[in-house]
């Protein structure tokens, strides 16, 4: 009778919707974490501004560190588009559907069950070395 229990043969039919799931998961953080540095840039913007027309002698120097920060920010923003980053994780999922990764791992320490089919708990199998 055939050993059922390989799994290095076949992947689990879901897989692709695991990959998928976790891939949307990272584009939707990407996109959240895009908008708040979105908001971040309009503010500095707006410092920028204030600090633009501004009395005293280090005001210029001011408006300036925070354009730049604020241009710093919008190229960010412009690497993170969902255009540019698509394709990235499109290779990410097709590089983990290949190399079979988002299995679920196998646990170490107690296990449950056997080959008889019981839920019984047992300990980990110890591999005995001899000493030469």
């Amino acid at each position: 009778m055939a050993n059922t229990d390989d799994t290095s043969k076949k992947q689990p039919a879901s897989e692709s919707g695991e990959v998928s799931a976790a891939t949307s998961k990272l584009e939707q953080t990407f996109e959240a974490e895009r908008a708040r540095l979105i908001q971040i840039h309009s503010v500095i913007h707006c410092l920028y501004e204030v600090l633009l027309y501004a009395e005293g002698e280090e005001a210029g120097t001011y408006a300036e560190a925070a354009h730049l920060a604020a241009m710093l920010i919008d190229e960010v923003v412009m690497q993170l588009d969902p255009v540019r980053i698509k394709p990235l994780v499109q290779a990410v999922q097709r590089s983990a559907r290949m190399q079979g990764r988002y299995d679920i791992p196998e646990p170490r320490g107690l296990q449950l069950g056997n080959k008889e089919g019981d839920d019984s708990v047992r300990e980990p199998s110890v591999l005995s070395f001899s000493r030469h």
